[in-house]
């Protein structure tokens, strides 16, 4: 039987936003939790946040002064996991936003992702994250988030931007930890939404082989979700990433982006074949 949704109808049939809440996990970042924080509380419909749970390891990290603010400080590092764990143990509300805490959010992109939870039906929306020039390799950041943007207008999945209906219970050591939550949503017999006006700039690898290194640690996640639940995220699913390339090709066609492209599968290819041999060894990355 479906829970009771978190967007309520009164006597005139207009809907009345619950309180949520926002959970951010966070490891050794230094200004950006704090900028985050403060995108949030500035947000126009912060007056409906019940909790915003950060959750680290960190000692040091400085956040904006707000009674809205709980700090939970994890004792010892276990993963993303773990602290997504503690926070949801903490967390009230029947609907919670997620966020990376490396994202820089466009204004007011809370209402973006709540409205989507008006429809009953619906149990999770992600956003667009979009890659930070803070990098020399942002174009090929770039056009892998521009892939993800096609593959989520086919077939939305798990990102660093979401909000969920809090279905769950418990959370496993696991490191795909959004692609574990897009799978007990649809488990649920709930849909997922993809909102691609709530974007934020994400922080993105300084070289190629920290890219190689980042996407192995992905693809390595989505085939230990598979391996343990029988569950395949959509970018796994080859037919709808030569769809995306082909729409990209078609609607640039530059020789730097096809270039660009070339590269960046011959590094998919070679992760996605470590991250295989990996997972077959049973090693998966779940702190990192």
């Amino acid at each position: 039987m479906m829970e009771k949704f978190a967007i309520k109808q009164n006597n005139n049939k207009k809907y009345i936003m619950d309180k949520f809440s926002v959970l951010i996990p966070t490891y050794q970042e230094k200004e950006r939790p704090y900028n985050l924080v403060k995108t949030i509380l500035k947000d126009k419909i912060a007056n409906k946040i019940d909790r915003i749970v950060i959750v680290t390891p960190d000692k040091s990290l400085i956040l904006p002064k707000s009674k809205k603010i709980l700090l939970i400080l994890e004792k010892e590092r276990k993963g993303k996991w773990y602290a997504i764990k503690l926070g949801l143990k903490a967390i009230k509300t029947k609907i919670v936003i997620m966020l990376s805490s490396d994202l820089k959010m466009r204004n007011n992109f809370l209402s973006f992702l709540l409205k989507h939870f008006k429809d009953p039906y619906i149990g999770m929306v992600v956003g667009r994250p979009l890659a930070d020039k803070n990098s020399k390799i942002y174009p090929f950041s770039k056009i892998i988030w521009d892939l993800h943007h096609l593959l989520c207008l086919r077939e939305p999945k798990g990102t660093e931007i979401c909000g969920f209906r809090k279905i769950l219970t418990n959370f496993p050591r696991i490191c795909a930890d959004e692609v574990f939550i897009e799978y007990k949503i649809k488990k649920a017999g709930y849909k997922i939404s993809y909102e691609p006006r709530a974007f934020g700039y994400t922080k993105i690898p300084y070289t190629l082989l920290q890219l190689f290194r980042q996407r192995k640690r992905i693809f390595n996640g989505h085939l230990q979700v598979k391996k343990e639940y029988n569950f395949v995220v959509s970018s796994m699913k080859i037919h709808l990433i030569l769809s995306a390339m082909f729409q990209l090709l078609k609607r640039q066609r530059s020789i730097k982006l096809f270039f660009v492209l070339a590269v960046l599968i011959f590094i998919e290819i070679l992760a996605r074949i470590f991250a295989t041999l990996e997972a077959f060894s049973n090693k998966f990355e779940i702190i990192w």
